[in-house]
């Protein structure tokens, strides 16, 4: 059984017992999250859009990626630009779907 969750505008697919990595939660480790925008449920290869449905998560940690650099060059004018983002993610291990 699996569901396709929205958090914070993008998809990801949950399974129980499963972790998800998704954009960083304002929560702390150990809490218990609950995601309510559920838009596809898969329940013994019955394929459904309940409205009802709710997938529960606990949270694992916090985490950062690894670096990305951004380098900027204008050839002859000498300008040089370099920057470096790292995005925050949180993991969630899936409990619970119901619905």
């Amino acid at each position: 059984m699996y569901a396709i969750i929205d958090v914070g505008g993008k998809q990801y697919r949950a399974e129980e017992g499963k972790t998800v990595k998704v954009d960083l939660l304002d929560k702390k480790i150990g809490d218990t999250v609950e995601f309510n925008t559920v838009l596809l449920c898969d329940k013994d290869s019955k394929v459904s859009a309940p409205s009802s449905a709710k997938v529960e998560g606990k949270i694992l940690g916090h985490f950062k990626t690894s670096k990305v650099d951004v380098f900027k060059k204008q050839p002859k004018k000498g300008y040089k630009k370099m920057k470096g983002h790292r995005q925050d993610y949180t993991e969630v291990q899936v409990v619970k779907i119901a619905g």
